[in-house]
Formats: C-alpha cells, sequence, structure tokens
C-alpha cells in the first residue's frame, strides 16, 4: 500500500489530460522541456476519490480537502464519508518526499529507473502516463497511472494489478 501512495503522489504534481493512446508514446522526463510541466508550488484544493474494487458493486467515494505544502507534505483532509487526516510528509514517508524533491528540482534519473513514462500533448491539455519497471517496488501492485489536467491536476488514474482501480479528481 505504501509503494500505491508513492506513486500516486509522483502524479500529484502534474497536470495532464488523458488519451486513450498516451502509452503509444514513451518519453524520457529529462526530455521534457519546463514548460510541459507544471512549476511545483503549494497548492490547496477539494479532492472527490472514486475506488471500484473487483467483484463488489458498490462505487466507494470519498471527498475533501487536498493540500501540498512545498518542502514539506501531502495532506488528504477527509470529509466526507468519515472525517480524517492523511498525510505524507518528510518524517512520516521519506521516500515520497524524495521523488517529490526529484520532481521539483527536475532531477528526473531516480524517477525514470523506477517507472516508464509515456506522454501526449494536445493544446493546452496534457497526459502523463506511468507503468512500474519489473524491478521496481510498485511493479506486482499498479499497472498504470495516469494524470489528467490542463494548468493543474484534474484526475489520476490508478490501475492495480488485482483489477482494482481509484480515481481521484482535483478541483480549485
Amino acid at each position: 500500500m505504501k509503494k500505491i501512495s508513492i506513486s500516486i503522489l509522483v502524479l500529484m504534481f502534474f497536470s495532464i489530460q488523458a488519451f486513450a493512446d498516451v502509452y503509444e508514446h514513451p518519453v524520457y522526463l529529462k526530455n521534457l522541456s519546463s514548460t510541459q510541466i507544471p512549476k511545483m508550488g503549494s497548492i490547496k484544493c477539494k479532492f472527490r476519490q472514486e475506488k471500484y474494487i473487483k467483484n463488489i458493486d458498490k462505487l466507494l467515494i470519498s471527498s475533501g480537502d487536498f493540500e501540498f505544502i512545498e518542502n514539506k507534505g501531502v495532506y488528504f483532509y477527509t470529509q466526507h464519508p468519515i472525517k480524517s487526516i492523511t498525510d505524507y510528509t518528510n518524517k512520516n514517508y521519506n521516500q515520497i518526499n524524495e521523488i517529490v524533491n526529484a520532481i521539483s528540482t527536475k532531477r528526473y534519473s531516480k524517477l525514470e529507473k523506477e517507472f516508464e513514462f509515456f506522454y501526449e500533448k494536445d493544446n493546452s491539455s496534457w497526459n502523463l502516463g506511468m507503468k512500474p519497471r519489473k524491478n521496481s517496488d510498485a511493479y506486482n501492485f499498479i499497472s498504470s497511472i495516469t494524470v489528467t489536467g490542463t494548468d493543474y491536476i484534474r484526475k489520476i488514474s490508478i490501475q492495480q494489478k488485482n483489477g482494482n482501480k481509484t480515481i481521484l479528481w482535483f478541483t480549485k
């Protein structure tokens, strides 16, 4: 589960539009220009999570507030259905913050050792796909991660190998 959270965090800092064929366009992150990947910075917004669990007919939905504080961590303040706080801070999840720092400083070599990246852009929208490499910790759990958005992240979709799927929606 911790490995899934790491992958989710990596993607939260990209802004992209999901296209069905993004996985036909492999890319090295270091080859993307600075305008193709938005500047990282602190952000607050609303989130909605939809979880599809294989063999369960009911969609699980949660929502609340999302906050990323630069150089500190990520916070999910869930308001529905049960109030809770989930934080990914330097103190609690050092590995997650190493990935965040790699993205914000544009030092991608560590990320590219863990994931294969795919990228496609259409006008102001762009799409980033990620598939774990066979030697990565996430390989046994995650099939793919797709991030969708424009000037900010609008959607993150995580397809797990066991057939479960999580979709996170973000709104300003």
